[in-house]
């Protein structure tokens, strides 16, 4: 009788909840005799659209209706709608899916009861401590767990009578960039007046507030007493040790199992289930109620094998540098690979012989999706041998059977190999007694993935000055394709966000290409795109801090930097002005015509540009529906 499967989809998979909830899942999924297929992504650093677009990609590479039970950890996946689309398009799935942490309707749920988990903690401060002045970092406010901690935060401190001001909230990332941000808003104005308390939506952001806290001299209980939520590893190891609350993940990841596995046997259990919580009252907070043991000698070892990945990552890319044999690149890559805790690794390619479309070819040379079939090209194997191939197989076996059949069960790790939002792949790992990833293989894979690109470059380029235009131009229009355009924009926003300036996002589509196609020829649905890219041009000249691209089969994307208020609505209109001109002179029987929005981004350290970029969508659909109604077509 062959064994059950589970889906897991999980992000961020070496830090500490996704590796403690993965080694769980193995561990429980063996004993109920299931096998787990577990879909992951590597965390993204700044607003790196392609390469989110990339990792999002492995979402589609399992057959969804293999799967006897699916688990999601969607808050670890970095997707700008939360993950809500994902978990829409799993529930057109008969099995049942369960989801940690964060909560969807019409799936099973496993989390901890946010509305008030982080209730005992302010209660602590306030009635133990007898504080009243006490501040709020809270977490990132689109998911949900962030907006139930902040809303338990408020909600206890008006029973108690305290009001909360603007001065006292700080709207932190749930990660440790924005220690200094949250230190300086939570003491300007004060004097020499500090804060009783700054309770933090996690631990990375708390362990950040410490660090910055002590560096300007500012004692911690002493002066300013902090807390967390998660208790990491850092938490229990910092000086002093962190108040925080610890959340029994390996519950919550056993339970979604043992929940899927009562459901496969008929049974209906709850479909919210909640797991416990437990404050951890340490030096933080002066309490020291909650001792830990410093086992300094574990942490000299992490952070020795921290810079050794260091070397190893600055070292493989140099190794890999201008390899322009393919057998030399798949070596230099075992070579790093060894350093890959896996009994077993299998590298699976895209077949390159299926061709990419001359659109794709146009915007960007860009494969976004898996090949129908992948090409298994390196093993690593038992005693790390290297075993190099090239064996087709359908993709839809995930590794070919006769691969997948030396181990008939266990845990297999499936992670994206991509350059940017260019599909390249996948790599499968099988562990031994239920580990999982170590901190190698992120900057592994992506080192892997640029050699990939530019083995591919130097094989089809023949003249190395056409790389800029073939690889970011968009050869119908001349301007920038998807690629071009995300280079630009990411530096224009990013220098917004530093300046503290505004930016507008347009996105502009042309209206009823496929009409002018079906009634004057492709060559018109051509000249038409033609002439929309000419009035971007015209537009932005004398601009500065511009840039503009054709993204897709009609969609264009304008990002600019503001000095005023609309300023991104006179443009539009300077656009479709000159459009207006440069259809007179065609002289055709059709005309070029767009639907445009625009949003304007205030402060883009609140925002990400991926979001601002959706929002600028719905705007801009709002118009086409508006249009389409004036013309009644």
């Amino acid at each position: 009788m062959s064994r059950k499967k589970l889906g897991v989809f999980i992000g961020s998979v070496t830090q500490n909840f996704s590796s403690r909830v993965c080694q769980t899942i193995s561990a429980k999924a063996d004993e109920y005799g299931y096998d787990v297929y577990y879909f992951t992504t590597f965390n993204s650093f700044g607003d790196n659209l392609l390469y989110g677009e990339g990792e999002q990609q492995v979402f589609s590479l399992a057959d969804y209706t293999e799967l006897d039970g699916i688990i999601l950890a969607v808050d670890t996946l970095n997707i700008s709608d939360g993950g809500a689309a994902l978990v829409e398009h799993l529930k057109k799935r008969s099995c049942p899916i369960v989801s940690l942490r964060v909560h969807f309707d019409g799936v099973y749920n496993v989390s901890v009861d946010e509305n008030v988990s982080m209730e005992r903690m302010i209660r602590h401060f306030v009635e133990i401590h007898e504080f009243r002045d006490i501040c709020f970092m809270t977490g990132k406010m689109e998911l949900e767990d962030a907006r139930l901690r902040f809303a338990c935060y408020k909600r206890i401190m008006e029973e108690y009578g305290i009001p909360v001001t603007d001065d006292m909230v700080f709207y932190g990332d749930y990660w440790n960039a924005k220690g200094k941000a949250a230190v300086d808003h939570f003491l300007a104005g004060r004097g020499n007046r500090y804060p009783q308390a700054i309770i933090c939506a996690n631990d990375y952001m708390a362990l950040a507030v410490c660090r910055e806290l002590g560096e300007r001299g500012i004692r911690v209980p002493e002066d300013i007493c902090v807390s967390g939520y998660d208790d990491v590893i850092g938490a229990q190891h910092c000086e002093p040790p962190l108040t925080t609350i610890s959340v029994n993940f390996e519950e919550m990841a056993g339970r979604a199992v043992e929940v899927i596995d009562e459901v496969s046997r008929g049974e209906k259990p709850d479909m919210m289930q909640y797991i416990s919580t437990q404050d951890k009252y340490r030096g933080s907070c002066g309490c020291k109620r909650h001792k830990v043991k410093s086992k300094w000698y574990t942490l000299s070892a992490e952070l020795e094998e921290r810079k050794e990945i260091n070397y190893q990552t600055i070292f493989m890319n140099a190794d890999l540098e201008g390899v322009t044999d393919e057998k030399e690149l798949l070596n230099v890559v075992h070579k790093y690979n060894l350093r890959n805790n896996a009994r077993k690794t299998w590298i699976c390619l895209c077949d390159e012989s299926e061709e990419l479309t001359e659109e794709e070819k146009n915007l960007g040379a860009t494969r976004m999706e898996y090949t129908k079939t992948m090409v298994l090209r390196m093993v690593k194997g038992a005693n790390d041998a290297l075993h190099l191939m090239e064996k087709k197989f359908d993709r839809s076996e995930l590794i070919p059977e006769e691969e997948r059949s030396e181990y008939e069960t266990g845990s297999f790790f499936f992670s994206p190999l991509h350059y940017k939002n260019h599909n390249l792949g996948y790599v499968v790992n099988n562990f031994d007694n239920f580990g999982h990833y170590n901190d190698f293989l992120q900057p592994w894979a992506m080192n892997f993935a640029v050699a990939l690109e530019n083995y591919a470059l130097h094989e089809h380029l023949n003249a190395m000055k056409d790389i800029r235009r073939l690889y970011k131009e968009d050869t119908l229009t001349g301007i920038a394709n998807r690629r071009g355009f995300e280079e630009q924009a990411r530096k224009i926003y990013n220098d917004a966000k530093y300046l503290r300036m505004r930016v507008a996002v347009i996105s502009v589509d042309m209206d009823n290409l496929k009409k002018t196609n079906d009634a004057y020829g492709h060559s018109a649905g051509d000249d038409c795109l033609r002439r929309i890219a000419n009035a971007l041009e015209k537009a932005a000249e004398g601009r500065e801090n511009i840039t503009y691209a054709r993204t897709g089969g009609d969609e264009f994307v304008i990002v600019m930097r503001v000095q005023k208020q609309n300023e991104g609505a006179e443009l539009v209109q300077k656009v479709r002005e000159e459009l207006q001109k440069i259809n007179e002179q065609g002289g055709q029987p059709y005309q070029a015509e767009v639907s445009c929005g625009v949003y304007e981004v205030k402060d883009p350290s609140k925002i990400a540009l991926a979001k601002a970029l959706e929002m600028s969508d719905e705007r801009m659909y709002e118009d086409k529906r508006q249009r389409k109604a004036q013309r009644k077509d």
